[in-house]
């Protein structure tokens, strides 16, 4: 019975290992986090994959507790098994696994989970490089470096395309892809005469870094370019505000200046009749429709009091001071209230300039 069993191990040990590949042995710390690569051929692509843990194939169980996830790329045809914060009960023997009616196809590696850490290590099972570029991985207490179909290459002096090793100091061995091409994406990993160790490789296509510096105008990076799309947005939102401040700005610039204009051309109607000796509110009615375009009254009261002039400069009506017959106001009075100071008829046409200008410079201010 023991023959019979031991037959049929073999037979389906040895028809498994033909169609999926993986590592043989894998030693990590207590706690850390592990991924196992299974590669296998074109044709199980569309069968479902799975993990099972068991010393001989036919009495293994599957691996279902919640810190065992199993992703299927079937586009690079390979699944991963990934175990969450190791334990060291977690060790034991596995099985990568496609199911199949009849028998399902295998391959078995084996887990050793130490509490000390692990002479071969790496420092992430990760890289990233771009078509063109060099990648680097620092595997400590590595001989060799392998693809997972078994090509290699190690301080014995083989050799494997575009890559090559040396001693890092101590039992480091630095690997170097160089001129990286889309092809070199796939599942590698080191080695010494006990375990080996995956580590993933992904080449990226060399217009996702180009395409940012080929214009100098663009940052080299894509952060730089989402800030500065940022800035423009934000400058782009403003531009409407600022230019319509602007315009309000000119507007009352314009209002305030055609205002100081209106001023000052009332008050030059009033001095002039001052100095000229004539007070007569029709002359000062003739002044202000030429300077300001008043309209007239008709009748009797078509004539411009200096009373409605104080009115219109002030925004107050003036108490009455004149004549009482026809309630006007005198230029004079207006001129006193303007200034403060009391007129002189005697004053020399020079001295009445002067004193113009100081009214206009105030109604300016």
């Amino acid at each position: 019975m023991m023959e019979t069993l031991l037959l049929m191990f073999l037979l389906t040990h040895a028809s498994g290992t033909q169609a999926i590949h993986t590592v043989s042995k894998i030693c990590v710390q207590k706690q850390q986090t592990i991924t196992v690569p299974c590669l296998y051929d074109q044709k199980y692509a569309n069968y479902p994959k799975y993990m099972s843990r068991g010393g001989v194939r036919i009495f293994s169980g599957y691996v279902s507790h919640s810190r065992m996830s199993i992703v299927d790329n079937q586009a690079e045809n390979v699944f991963t098994a990934t175990l969450r914060a190791a334990e060291v009960s977690d060790s034991g023997t596995y099985w990568c696994a496609v199911t199949m009616s009849g028998y399902d196809p295998h391959a078995y590696l084996y887990l050793d989970v130490t509490e000390a850490e692990a002479r071969l290590r790496v420092s992430s099972q990760t890289v990233s490089g771009y078509e063109g570029g060099n990648v680097t991985i620092l595997c400590h207490g590595a001989s060799h470096w392998c693809t997972i179909r078994g090509a290699c290459v190690g301080r014995d002096g083989r050799s494997l395309e575009r890559t090559a090793v040396s001693d890092d100091g101590g039992d480091v061995l630095r690997v170097t892809l160089w001129q990286l091409q889309k092809e070199d994406s796939g599942w590698y990993y080191c080695s010494n005469e006990n375990s080996q160790m995956p580590v993933r490789v992904t080449v990226t296509e060399a217009l996702n870094i180009t395409q940012f510096t080929t214009n100098p105008s663009y940052s080299t990076t894509p952060l730089g370019e989402d800030r500065q799309f940022r800035w423009l947005l934000l400058l782009g939102a403003m531009l409407p505000f600022t230019v319509c401040g602007a315009v309000m700005l000119i507007k009352a610039r314009h209002k305030r200046r055609e205002c100081r204009d209106s001023v000052c051309a009332v008050l030059h109607v009033c001095v002039s009749a001052e100095q000229s000796g004539s007070a007569e509110s029709s002359n000062l009615h003739e002044g202000m429709e030429k300077k300001q375009q008043l309209p007239k009254g008709t009748g009797k009261n078509s004539e411009v009091m200096c009373e409605n002039l104080y009115e219109i400069m002030t925004g107050i009506k003036q108490n009455t001071r004149g004549n009482w017959k026809n309630n006007e106001v005198a230029c004079e009075d207006l001129y006193e209230t303007m200034t403060g100071f009391k007129q002189n008829n005697q004053l020399t046409a020079t001295d009445k300039q002067k004193t113009y200008a100081s009214i206009v410079r105030k109604v300016k201010k």
